[in-house]
């Protein structure tokens, strides 16, 4: 019994090579398309949260520009007072020896 020779024909080659480089285009596309989907993701969720920092930030303007706050700014820091009020100032108590107090203070 004589072997059946099977003959390869070209155009099947350059179909196979045709449907090989198809289908590796198709998955480095789609493996390019995975990444920036979760690029993307990621974006999105760091600017919730830059929105929310904002309007933090915007909020504490707003406060820090209330009369109320400038007030208790200036008294605190600054020391000053309203006409008419009078500021006492609490300090350590006089031990007897004057030398000593002076030097601590």
């Amino acid at each position: 019994m004589a072997k059946k020779r099977v003959r390869i024909q070209p155009w099947r080659i350059v179909l196979l090579v045709i449907l090989v480089w198809i289908g590796f285009n198709f998955a480095k596309n789609g493996v390019a398309n995975y990444k920036l989907r979760q690029e993307i993701e990621a974006l999105e969720k760091r600017l919730v949260v830059l929105e929310m920092r904002k309007e933090d930030l915007e909020r504490e303007i707003e406060e820090w520009k209330s009369p109320e706050n400038v007030e208790r700014i200036a008294r605190e820091q600054l020391g000053l007072v309203k006409p008419g009020e009078v500021v006492y100032r609490v300090s350590e108590t006089f031990s007897g020896d004057v030398a000593h107090d002076v030097e601590k203070r």
